[in-house]
C-alpha cells in the first residue's frame, strides 16, 4: 500500500526547487497533489508535465502569496486537503543597511503570514480529516546569517508558529517544521550567481554543513514526506533538522 493513497496534498511553491521535489515524492506515493506557483504559465507547465506521469492526480493553482486575496483564492480553490506543505518562500541576500521596507514585507508575508493564513483557512477541513501541516523552515531559524536578517527573522517566526499550531490544534492536526540547510535549488543558484565571486560563494555555502556539500532537493523532500506520513504519527511541534550538520557545531 502506498503511503498517501487517497490523500490530498497542497504543496505551495511547487513549480520548482524543493517544492517540486516534494510534490513529486507525494505523487510517487499515490497522493493527489495541488501544484502551486506564483504565475499561471509556470503552474500549467509543471502540472501538465506531472499529470502525464500521474494522470488524474494533479491540479494546478496560481497565486502570488505576497497578496492576501491571492492567499484566500488558493485556500478556497484547494478543496479537501489532508496535508498542507508550506514550502513557498522568498530569500534575498542583503546587508541590513541596503535592505528596504519592501524586502522585509515580502519575506514576512510569504514566509510567515501566508502559512498562518492558509493554515487558518484550511483548518476546518484539516481537523475533519485529521490532517498535517508541514512548514518548511531553514537552518536560518536557528542561526544568524549575515545579509539575511529578514530571512532569518521570518524562518524563526515560522518555527514558533509551528510550535503554537501544534499546541493549539492537537490532537486533530499535527504540525511540524522541516529545517533544511543549503539546498541545490534555482533560488540557491541565483543567489550564488549574483555574488561578485560565484565560485567562492558556492564554496562558502558548501562549508556550512559538516557533510561538506549542498543537499539535493530530493533529500529534503524525503524529510517532508516523513513528517506528513503515517510513520510520524507521534510527532508534532518538532523541528526536523535536515542540514548536514550545519547547526550541530563547528570543527576547530
Amino acid at each position: 500500500m502506498s503511503l498517501f493513497a487517497d490523500r490530498h496534498i497542497l504543496v505551495t511553491g511547487s513549480t520548482r526547487g524543493l517544492g517540486y521535489a516534494a510534490a513529486l515524492k507525494f505523487l510517487e506515493e499515490a497522493a493527489s497533489v495541488v501544484i502551486h506557483g506564483r504565475n499561471m504559465k509556470g503552474v500549467e507547465a509543471t502540472a501538465s508535465a506531472l499529470a502525464r506521469q500521474h494522470p488524474g492526480r494533479v491540479r494546478g493553482i496560481a497565486a502570488d502569496l505576497a497578496d492576501r486575496k491571492a492567499q484566500d483564492h488558493l485556500a478556497a480553490e484547494s478543496g479537501e486537503i489532508d496535508v498542507l506543505v508550506n514550502c513557498a518562500g522568498v530569500f534575498r541576500d542583503q546587508l541590513l543597511q541596503h535592505a528596504g521596507e519592501s524586502d522585509w514585507r515580502d519575506m514576512i508575508e510569504v514566509n510567515v503570514t501566508a502559512p498562518w493564513r492558509l493554515s487558518r483557512a484550511l483548518l476546518p477541513v484539516m481537523r475533519r480529516r485529521q490532517g498535517v501541516i508541514v512548514n518548511v523552515g531553514s537552518d536560518a531559524a536557528l542561526l544568524g546569517y549575515a545579509g539575511s536578517a529578514a530571512y532569518c527573522a521570518s524562518k524563526g517566526a515560522l518555527a514558533g508558529l509551528t510550535r503554537a499550531l501544534a499546541t493549539e490544534l492537537a490532537p486533530e492536526v499535527r504540525a511540524l517544521c522541516v529545517c533544511p540547510g543549503p539546498i541545490d535549488t534555482d533560488m540557491m543558484r541565483e543567489s550564488v550567481a549574483s555574488h561578485p565571486d560565484p565560485a567562492a560563494a558556492r564554496r562558502l555555502w558548501e562549508s556550512y554543513p559538516l557533510l561538506g556539500r549542498i543537499a539535493d532537493p530530493a533529500e529534503i523532500a524525503e524529510a517532508i514526506l516523513f513528517a506528513a506520513s503515517p510513520a510520524c504519527t507521534f510527532q508534532t511541534g518538532a523541528l526536523i533538522i535536515v542540514d548536514g550538520g550545519a547547526t550541530a557545531g563547528r570543527r576547530p
